[in-house]
């Protein structure tokens, strides 16, 4: 007997063992583009954070602080100071919402920390 090619059993076999790997590879493309949205979130709310700091120390009572808090400051004006370079939330990958807000308080140690949207504080 000659037999030329393959049986359906190991073309099944070949088969199944292509589609784990495809499933492999999607699963870890799936946590690898999660977790790069993921940072690109973070830095997003770092830089607005950052920006409402300096937008409080450059400006010239246009922020009442008393203490250790300032009162919520729009996004709208840091974008128009050219403090936050895109109008484009990277989180939800949406326009601004220009309403929103950023507060700024002080710790302890004099530290300055923004909260955005609650979800995020860094201390400068």
């Amino acid at each position: 007997m000659n037999n030329k090619g393959f049986t359906l059993v190991e073309l099944l076999v070949v088969v199944v063992i292509l589609g784990m790997l495809g499933t492999i590879i999607t699963i870890s493309l799936t946590k690898t583009l999660k977790n790069t949205n993921q940072d690109s979130c973070d830095e997003f709310v770092k830089e607005v954070e950052d920006a409402a700091c300096v937008y409080v120390s450059k400006s010239d009572k246009k922020v009442v602080c008393n203490r250790n808090i300032c009162n919520p400051i729009k996004l709208e004006y840091l974008i128009t100071e050219g403090l936050i370079d895109s109008e484009i939330d990277v989180c939800t990958g949406k326009d601004i919402n220009k309403e929103e807000t950023v507060s700024v308080t002080w710790n302890e140690e004099g530290e300055k920390i923004c909260h955005y949207n609650g979800e995020r504080a860094y201390a400068r």
